[in-house]
């Protein structure tokens, strides 16, 4: 097959209402919507400037090329579904960002409820292939389908632990000042460098949520061939002026380096809402293994 025809994936993490950072993420990636696959990893909603402008994005996209628009549920968008169906839930949804979601809409004139159908017809808990396994969150198997809701839309101990030794699981939800790479030997987690292509790893778990909407970054991974390589924008806000050019070691303000440890990323609050269950805070540079 002609290398230029291939079909890349384009894996993106959580974007929390960021709609530019997406589109720009992708043109930077050199998307191309006649062969291209995208897979988002959850939580496209709540806490950002334009959470409404990033479900008409995606539900475009998936109108255009069909299945190879993968769109992974996450937390906020279970949260989104459930406080619909049960108002009692609404408040705690609107403290841990749904009231961006909601003026979002309006200024649509549209409301959650509008939502809620399509999210649960088009969104989906686990992808899954001959390389790749793909969650919102966390996996505890390397076949989807063996895998709890609960743990593939709120997990974090899987990651946090690095314990998991299946095929390759791609996770977002737990951001991280870099993109990192855990191999299941319980150790510390490994930051991955930007533009490098590196070989795809056949085991272990990936976490490409670099906190865009606290500042951070919005990164994808890009696979191709048994390859993949990182690319990433910054986000609304960012105090990170800098970009990394391709095959620069040097130091930048606000980027890890891949010897360095890799933590939450700072100044963000980390609140998980559930049904009987306290909210947690998880507040700072807290390292991931240590």
């Amino acid at each position: 097959m002609d290398r230029e025809n291939q079909m890349r994936k384009i894996i993106i993490g959580d974007i929390h209402g960021c709609l530019e950072e997406v589109l720009t993420l992708l043109e930077e990636a050199e998307f191309d919507r006649n062969r291209d696959m995208v897979i988002q990893l959850g939580d496209m909603i709540d806490r950002g400037p334009d959470p409404c402008g990033v479900l008409e994005f995606f539900k475009a996209m998936k109108e255009k090329i069909g299945d190879r628009c993968v769109l992974l549920r996450g937390n906020h968008e279970e949260i989104l579904m459930e406080a619909v169906k049960d108002r009692e839930l609404m408040d705690l949804w609107g403290f841990n960002g749904g009231m961006k979601t909601v003026r979002s809409m309006k200024t649509r004139g549209m409301r959650p409820a509008d939502w809620v159908s399509w999210l649960e017809s088009e969104t989906v808990l686990w992808y899954q292939d001959e390389e790749i396994l793909c969650a919102h969150a966390g996996v505890e198997s390397e076949h989807g389908p063996d895998n709890s809701p609960d743990v593939l839309l709120w997990d974090r101990n899987r990651l946090l632990e690095n314990r998991y030794t299946g095929r390759l699981a791609i996770v977002g939800h737990t951001p991280l000042s870099a993109a990192a790479y855990m191999d299941g030997s319980g150790g510390e987690a490994r930051a991955l460098p930007e533009n490098t292509v590196l070989s795809l790893p056949e085991t272990g778990m990936i976490c490409l949520d670099t906190g865009c909407v606290f500042g951070g970054r919005l990164t994808a991974m890009i696979l191709s061939e048994g390859t993949f390589r990182l690319q990433s924008v910054k986000g609304p806000g960012s105090r990170r002026k800098t970009r990394i050019p391709e095959g620069d070691s040097g130091r930048h303000p606000g980027r890890v380096q891949p010897d360095e440890k890799v933590t939450f990323f700072p100044d963000c609050h980390i609140c998980d809402i559930r049904r009987n269950v306290s909210l947690v805070f998880l507040t700072g540079y807290v390292k991931i293994l240590s």
